[in-house]
């Protein structure tokens, strides 16, 4: 309610600077401007993007994300996400974390041991791919990890379809801590957890610690690095610690959030848990999504980091999403 109301005063305060000062408003309309974006009550957002600058640097950019981002099947002890990537794609989701293990040789999108139904090579990449062909003023970050398997499968596989040449011009070749959104719209940035191949495209990340919160190094090949605030706190005892991973995420994003504009820092924060068998994704996620959707609205949070979310279309859910993409443009 308290974000509809600030954007219709908004919008009834910028109508009437309009009409009393119309001199003032002459010079030609920029490519998107939030005005336009508040019009139907909402983000457009599957071009929230287009509205940001070319020159801000995506380490300063709120950018909402799936984890586990393909797990709609498992039942309620894996399931993790209600709708496909493609729709998250439409949804405004632009980061995605993606487990991938050999399967009938190719790389299949698992869960543990759920086989999602979906392939990286004929599914995953290619909706990737046709996204920003349909919107170029958008960018990805793709987290890819090993979720069972040889490494040795997993890398060659990685390596054949990220090797493909038609797909090179849509991939951010070289990461560096600078990187602005003109460096990345219409592209993808891979995050690689597991050693895939030599001459990767996007970053390897090193320290990963399995359920900490940490600092995380990124490489690209030539040896430049950037550092991530990174919370990845997951395994619980059950749903009642909802309050506790409530706690990390939120000092997290607060970390992330406080760094001075001079910082170079990423910020990774998972707004997901599970705590077997009786905290499922779902029982936390309809516990903490919210919570943390009304804390980032009411501190006016800002320069949030990478956010992966499960059940992004439940109402908490949603509402963080927004609050994330919303949070770049006011």
């Amino acid at each position: 309610m308290g974000r509809k109301f600030s954007r219709m005063c908004y919008i009834l305060a910028l109508t009437i600077f309009v009409l009393v000062f119309p001199g003032l408003c002459t010079e030609a309309a920029p490519q998107c401007t939030e005005t336009s974006m508040w019009l139907n009550g909402s983000v457009e957002k599957t071009t929230w993007m287009k509205c940001l600058h070319d020159t801000l640097l995506m380490c300063k950019i709120s950018i909402p994300g799936t984890h586990d981002s393909g797990t709609t099947k498992g039942g309620d002890m894996l399931k993790t996400q209600s709708e496909t990537i493609p729709v998250q794609l439409q949804l405004g989701i632009r980061a995605f974390d993606i487990r991938l293990e050999k399967k009938n040789n190719k790389l299949g999108i698992f869960h543990s041991y759920a086989f999602q139904d979906l392939y990286w090579e004929d599914d995953v990449l290619p909706a990737f791919i046709s996204f920003l062909q349909a919107y170029p003023s958008e960018t990805l970050i793709v987290s890819l990890k090993k979720e069972g398997g040889e490494l040795q499968d997993y890398a060659s596989l990685v390596s054949a379809s990220l090797s493909n040449p038609v797909y090179q011009d849509y991939f951010v070749t070289d990461f560096h801590p600078e990187l602005t959104l003109k460096d990345c719209r219409g592209k993808i940035l891979f995050l690689h957890r597991d050693s895939a191949m030599i001459n990767y495209p996007g970053a390897a990340c090193v320290g990963w610690e399995d359920n900490k919160t940490c600092l995380l190094i990124l490489c690209n090949k030539d040896g430049k690095e950037g550092r991530v605030l990174l919370q990845d706190e997951y395994q619980y005892e059950s749903g009642k610690d909802a309050g506790k991973k409530i706690t990390t995420i939120i000092r997290n994003i607060d970390v992330v959030s406080d760094q001075p504009a001079s910082s170079r820092k990423w910020g990774i924060s998972f707004v997901s848990a599970t705590g077997l068998p009786l905290g499922t994704p779902k029982i936390f996620a309809d516990q903490i999504n919210q919570p943390v959707a009304d804390y980032l609205e009411q501190e006016h949070k800002r320069n949030c980091g990478i956010v992966f979310i499960d059940f992004i279309n439940d109402k908490g859910g949603k509402e963080l999403v927004e609050y994330l993409i919303e949070s770049n443009i006011k």
